[in-house]
């Protein structure tokens, strides 16, 4: 079904603008067919046919009222209604170029009143005082004297039209000034957007330096630690060998003073060498007792400070975090069991190891048995299941809230901050499993239930590992 049907009422009497005027109506009906189903390629052909037309078609009217000589009143109405038509295609051209989409129907819509409106209005009005000047009438006299009808409905409905048309082109130079006003807007956005995403990305840059800088100290805090413990646990066996070795020196002493003597009793001599004997033993314990102690630490220490993988046996590496530790339990009321098969070699970055079993016996210590004033028991569980390496580590301690727990491995994320907790414990231990020892660890934990840690992770490490102090995806 045609939108408009050619008909006598749409001609002008001008052949050359009556031909023109049924390509438009042909085009009108046309978008009128493919109003609900049209694609970007039919409007762009759409507009290009309209652009074609207004070339031609005005050109062909403004040349034909020049001839004749219309008067200038209706001429200069009718070169405004084909400017704005002008500016009304030229604006939709502008927003394809730029792959804005537009509504077929409103373009129908436009076309359609614009149709109605110029060919029915101004166009069989210039018609009439084109004939009636070859005629022989005068310009102005022709365009006073020109009436549509002589039924003064058509004036009125006319006019009509003539304000339906101007509030259209008025509505769309609203519209028009909006969409520029809003895509300054959009453009202005856009640029505060990015700074302010420039400015995120510079803070999260310094947020990320300033977490590494207070994992580095807290690292090296657990090793002053260490140190601190060592110092004091080898300083007893020192000063038992030290005592030993003097006495020995006594006793050196007496047996040279005995034996310048003219007389000697056997007694004598016998009771001194069992002591200087006992005192010797004494002296020699101690000694492998220290050096098995530096031994320890050694290990204990190169491993904290290094990422290195190297070949380790599992229990010695949880013994030597006990000795390194020691220092901090000695006096509490917490006892520790560890339940792990000997000789169990693994190859990894042995140090990962013992900064993570550093981080939860110290943290168990401080916020499970409350800075070792409350007595419990910490157990570490050790093995190999389904391949892989599983370390189950649990505390029958406090235990936490379950709002605790979900920001449990948080950085920063402390019940302890006006006391000095910084956070960073579990953090850090989440960080060597996921990152330094490539594993998984999960927790579980209930108020006055103590807590669970299951750690998860290979026996052997991939050929590319990423440093465990870097922060978790």
């Amino acid at each position: 079904m045609e939108t408009f049907e050619w008909t006598g009422l749409f001609e002008t009497g001008l052949p050359e603008v009556d031909q023109q005027h049924r390509r438009l109506v042909e085009l009108v009906n046309q978008l009128g067919r493919d109003a609900d189903s049209a694609t970007p390629e039919r409007i762009d052909h759409a507009l290009q046919a309209l652009a074609e037309y207004t070339v031609y078609h005005f050109q062909c009217e403004e040349a034909i009222m020049a001839a004749a000589a219309v008067a200038p009143a209706h001429a200069d109405r009718h070169r405004d209604t084909h400017r704005r038509f002008v500016g009304q295609v030229g604006e939709w051209l502008e927003r394809r170029r730029n792959h804005e989409p537009i509504s077929l129907r409103q373009l129908l819509d436009f076309l359609a009143n614009w149709l109605i409106f110029h060919i029915l209005g101004d166009d069989q009005s210039m018609g009439r005082q084109v004939a009636a000047i070859r005629a022989g009438t005068a310009p102005q006299t022709a365009c006073d004297q020109d009436r549509a009808s002589d039924d003064p409905r058509t004036d009125i409905l006319l006019g009509a039209l003539r304000r339906l048309y101007a509030g259209l082109v008025a509505r769309n130079e609203e519209l028009l000034a909006a969409q520029h006003s809003l895509s300054s807007l959009n453009a202005s956005l856009e640029q505060r957007v990015a700074d302010r995403t420039a400015e995120l990305v510079e803070a999260n840059r310094r947020l990320r330096e300033e977490q590494e800088k207070a994992l580095e100290a807290e690292k090296m805090a657990s090793l002053g630690r260490m140190v601190a413990g060592f110092a004091h646990e080898v300083n007893t066996p020192i000063g038992v060998a030290v005592g030993a070795v003097s006495q020995a020196q006594e006793l050196v002493a007496e047996l040279g003073t005995l034996l310048s003597q003219e007389e000697v009793a056997e007694e004598d001599l016998r009771s001194r060498l069992q002591t200087l004997g006992e005192t010797s033993d004494l002296a020699s314990s101690s000694l492998r007792r220290a050096a098995d102690m530096v031994q320890s630490f050694k290990r204990t220490a190169v491993d904290q400070t290094s990422d290195h993988d190297r070949d380790y046996d599992l229990a010695e590496i949880i013994e030597d975090v006990q000795k390194s530790l020691r220092n901090s339990f000695k006096n509490t009321p917490i006892r520790i069991e560890v339940d792990c098969p000997p000789h169990l070699s693994l190859h990894g970055p042995a140090g990962a190891l013992v900064q993570l079993l550093n981080n939860l016996l110290l943290n168990s210590r401080m916020h499970a048995f409350a800075d070792g004033t409350r007595a419990g028991l910490i157990r570490i569980r050790a093995g190999i299941a389904d391949g892989a390496v599983r370390i189950e580590y649990s505390d029958d301690g406090a235990g936490m809230s379950e709002e605790t727990l979900q920001h449990a491995f948080e950085p920063f994320y402390t019940t302890r901050r006006a006391t000095g907790g910084s956070g960073l414990g579990l953090y850090i231990a989440y960080n060597l499993v996921q990152q330094g020892l490539h594993g998984t660890i999960r927790c579980e934990s209930a108020p006055g239930q103590g807590t669970r840690f299951v750690i998860d992770y290979p026996r052997r490490m991939p050929a590319m590992k990423v440093a465990p102090h870097e922060n978790r995806p």
